[in-house]
């Protein structure tokens, strides 16, 4: 993982503005599979419903990052003339989390430990709530996140609590080798405490009882889960600076009773970190949380339902038992994983997404899930039947497809359920690639590459989002940040058609947002996109929207 780190920029502005727009050709998609039955459009809305909240990173716990509500960013309003920056709130820190919003309130957070409840109709701060001395990247003397580290990872809202769950590192030991990781819970409307948080992050994994958790290299840059009354959150290292081994952090919301799993036991040597770009752990179902790992002991050849104690370079399904431990349930790993470590293009840079039905999945496998990562390679997984280990014929990967390889991506897919649906990726140092959904002459699931746009996307860019009026044709639009290498100047935000047109995907709408913030996930909500950035002397957020519009 090391080689996906570099030194980035301190602070940030945003800024706004529409510009040129056009289109352009790409290169020949690939073979052409039958496309899947389509499910029927959803009918326009005659009035616009209130905003639902926007509770998690990529809209769902599936974290396909489409929201399907949105008439109001339908892509000829985007492209009109009085479409553009609505506001612009400067806050303290770099805003590497995704914002999310609840009610009318827009929940923002920093790397200096500072949150923000924001007003998202105007952009008028109503609360600040700070966590306390934000821990020195320079402690571990990693580039990664410069000066500070505070809240990294995106938070996740508990409409059963109404808590908005947040993780902070936080300097308050003896000495900077010391820090202190916390879970926050804290209310939406006033940024208060919830009483009896926050919850420090302490002991050992229940997997591996002798390693206690290690504060001073932990880092957590996935977004959190909510799930069955427990927020999880997932840990790497900063810069890949060891001792560390990956984490899976349970913490009860009523109880707040905290549990840890770890992707290497005893017999490894640590390593195997979660990190994924900053994508949200998955769930698709009660007590089931599916990551990718990184760089470590990867498992030896074997069959996915028997994981062993080392996963690095895997897709994991964990399982949460009934007191609330979690073991591992299934796994897959590329047959060559060795080779990923030792070529440090490890599959964890990338976040898996599970395909949403019915648009996605057969009879026969109708849970699927697509992980990409640094080598570019497209895998298409059954969700409950990863494939192991060199399981295939001959010792090859036992999935249901493998496409490419493409550019390497830092960051997770999107999906969109419809026109018989699409998956999207964003290559860093590539384009914005759109894959067709369809199934193979003898029925089995399969994605063609069917579009891509023709400007890139640098080191560092985001995770694409969808929004659309319902499965309505014509009604999607793909918005990613475009970022310049490693310092994410020339941030971008962009707007293109979700379906390509002769094998291009039209480019709607663009506007510079200054330092873009690595791996960034924009959000939408009520007919505006809002992004975070960095960029000295202000960080801030800004949303952009129809002028106006009341959402």
């Amino acid at each position: 993982m090391a080689g996906r780190r570099r030194a980035i920029a301190q602070f940030l502005t945003l800024a706004l503005a529409a510009v040129t727009v056009g289109t352009a050709g790409v290169r020949p998609a690939a073979a052409v599979v039958a496309r899947a039955p389509a499910p029927r459009p959803v009918a326009p809305a005659l009035a616009r419903a209130p905003a639902a909240d926007r509770t998690t990173i990529s809209h769902d716990d599936l974290r396909t990052g489409w929201d399907p509500d949105e008439p109001g960013l339908a892509p000829e309003q985007v492209s009109a003339s009085d479409f553009g920056q609505q506001f612009s709130t400067t806050v303290d820190g770099q805003v590497y989390a995704q914002p999310l919003i609840v009610g009318h309130t827009l929940v923002a957070a920093t790397e200096n430990n500072k949150v923000y409840g924001i007003d998202a109709a105007t952009g008028r701060i109503g609360w600040t709530k700070d966590f306390g001395a934000p821990w020195p990247a320079s402690a571990v003397n990693c580039g990664d996140l410069v000066p500070n580290v505070g809240v990294t990872s995106t938070p996740v809202y508990d409409p059963a609590s109404n808590a908005v769950y947040l993780t902070a590192k936080v300097n308050n030991g003896p000495d900077v080798q010391h820090p202190s990781w916390y879970v926050h819970a804290l209310d939406p409307a006033t940024g208060a405490e919830r009483s009896g948080w926050p919850v420090k992050v302490a002991g050992a994994p229940v997997n591996d009882p002798g390693r206690a958790f290690n504060p001073y290299t932990a880092a957590q840059r996935p977004g959190l889960l909510l799930m069955g009354g427990s927020v999880y959150a997932a840990f790497a290292s900063h810069c890949d600076r060891g001792p560390y081994v990956g984490y899976v952090l349970g913490v009860s919301t009523t109880t707040r009773r905290t549990t840890l799993w770890a992707t290497e036991d005893s017999s490894a040597n640590g390593m195997a970190g979660i990190w994924m770009s900053g994508g949200g752990l998955v769930s698709d179902g009660p007590g089931r949380i599916l990551f990718s790992t990184g760089n470590g002991v990867s498992p030896a050849p074997g069959p996915g339902n028997r994981p062993p104690g080392q996963l690095a370079e895997s897709v994991v399904r964990l399982g949460v038992n009934s007191d609330g431990t979690m073991s591992a349930q299934d796994f897959f790993s590329p047959s060559d994983a060795p080779l990923l470590d030792q070529n440090d293009t490890d599959l964890g840079s990338g976040g898996p997404v599970a395909l949403p039905g019915p648009a996605f999945g057969t009879s026969r496998n109708p849970r699927l899930l697509v992980q990409i990562g640094k080598d570019g390679r497209l895998f298409l997984l059954d969700r409950d039947d990863l494939g192991g280990r060199s399981q295939g014929a001959g010792g090859t990967d036992k999935v249901l497809g493998a496409f490419g390889p493409y550019e390497g991506v830092w960051g997770h897919p999107a999906a969109y359920g419809g026109q018989g649906g699409y998956v999207y990726t964003v290559g860093s140092r590539g384009p914005l690639r759109a894959f067709a959904y369809g199934l193979t002459g003898s029925g089995l699931p399969a994605l063609s590459n069917t579009g891509s746009s023709s400007a890139l996307f640098g080191y560092t860019s985001g995770s694409p989002i969808v929004t659309s009026t319902g499965t309505n044709p014509g009604s999607a639009l793909v918005w990613a940040v475009a970022a310049d290498g490693a310092n994410g100047a020339n941030g971008q935000l962009r707007a293109y058609d979700a379906v390509p047109v002769n094998e291009a995907l039209r480019l709607r709408w663009s506007a510079p947002i200054g330092v873009a913030a690595k791996f960034s996930v924009p959000v939408a909500d009520g007919g505006r996109i809002y992004v975070g950035t960095r960029e000295r002397p202000g960080e801030g957020l800004r949303a952009a929207g129809q002028h106006g519009s009341d959402g």
